[in-house]
């Protein structure tokens, strides 16, 4: 005969089962309710650096645009220090109700994990809504130098091993990282002079103390469009719209690029209509006229993006980075293998 108490306990289980579902669905559609109404209070946007930086410049030409776009205040907060990593920290731990935004260049989540050790994963705890910008690494030289390519320069360097110095503008910089890997692949005997700061690095440069810069385009444009610097190549896959005489690195290294990038992200379960609607928003804004006017003084180019592109994007940053800092000396012991 049947146990009419496990009966119960059956039937107990299965009304559970259902309440549960019914408040699962409801929770469900009241996030997508809040998600189709938001932005309705202020958006705070991230990014992990101090003040006055290229970083933050675009991002106060963003944040400017997306309230513009959505009504609301959108209130860029500088959270610095660790390279970074403070600021991507605060970010990923914020509510994931897309009242946080995080923008920031592709140090923090390509570089400084694989040069320290970090609370977050790059790949997990931000989601991706889209690249804003990318810059090339221009290739410049004093121009007591005596070369007009950077063909001319190779040949140089290799004529006089351990006799050409670049500045380093911070550790673990795309200063220290591109030289360094650009060194590796071509065999290149040269020294790398590191300065506590980009402006330094600069400086060094224009008295001559050192013969080479390659950073990117942003640190040394004034330089560049005085005649102070001599540009050889830049580090883009194409040539730039801004320098359109200027050959790229690739057409003399073969497969060798390296951009600088700006995305905007969010904590990783930020509801998706969120998402597609800023991504939507910021495709429109890098489309701008005026806004593409702003960065292109800046040796920027704006992108039109995807979410999937940007993710794309970090993981092929992260192998490449992973070797520019093996050649520099600067990878971490436990991700060398």
């Amino acid at each position: 005969m049947a146990d009419p108490s496990a009966a119960r306990r059956k039937a107990i289980a299965r009304q559970i089962a259902t309440l549960l579902l019914i408040a699962g669905m409801i929770e469900l559609g009241a996030a997508l309710a809040s998600a189709q109404d938001w932005p309705i209070r202020p958006v705070r946007v991230i990014i992990p650096y101090g003040p006055g930086g290229i970083t933050d410049v675009i991002a106060r030409l963003a944040a400017d645009r997306l309230a513009k776009a959505f009504g609301q205040p959108f209130v860029v907060e500088n959270r610095g220090g660790a390279g970074g990593a403070i600021g991507t920290e605060a970010a990923v731990r914020a509510p994931r109700d897309g009242y946080t935004l995080y923008l920031a260049g592709g140090s923090p989540l390509t570089i400084v994990p694989q040069m320290q050790k970090v609370s977050y994963d790059p790949l997990k705890d931000l989601a991706p809504v889209g690249m804003l910008s990318y810059n090339p690494m221009a290739f410049t030289v004093h121009p007591d130098v005596p070369v007009r390519s950077l063909a001319d320069f190779i040949d140089h360097a290799k004529a006089h091993p351990g006799q050409i110095n670049y500045s380093v503008g911070g550790i673990g910089s795309s200063s220290q990282l591109a030289p360094a890997l650009l060194a590796s692949r071509l065999q290149l005997d040269m020294l790398a002079v590191p300065y506590q700061s980009m402006p330094a690095a600069i400086s060094a440069l224009l008295a001559g103390t050192v013969q080479m810069f390659f950073g990117n385009i942003t640190d040394v444009i004034e330089q560049v469009q005085s005649g102070r610097f001599r540009l050889l190549a830049l580090s883009s896959e194409k040539r730039s719209a801004a320098f359109p005489n200027i050959p790229t690195v690739a057409e003399t290294v073969p497969g060798f690029t390296m951009t600088g990038w700006h995305g905007l992200f969010v904590p990783s379960g930020t509801p998706q209509p969120v998402v597609q609607r800023l991504s939507k928003a910021i495709a429109a804004m890098s489309r701008d006229g005026e806004f593409a006017g702003i960065l292109s003084k800046l040796g920027i180019e704006t992108v039109s993006d995807t979410p999937d592109h940007l993710a794309n994007v970090i993981q092929s940053d992260i192998v490449l980075y992973k070797a520019a800092l093996e050649s520099a000396g600067l990878l971490r012991r436990d991700t060398a293998q």
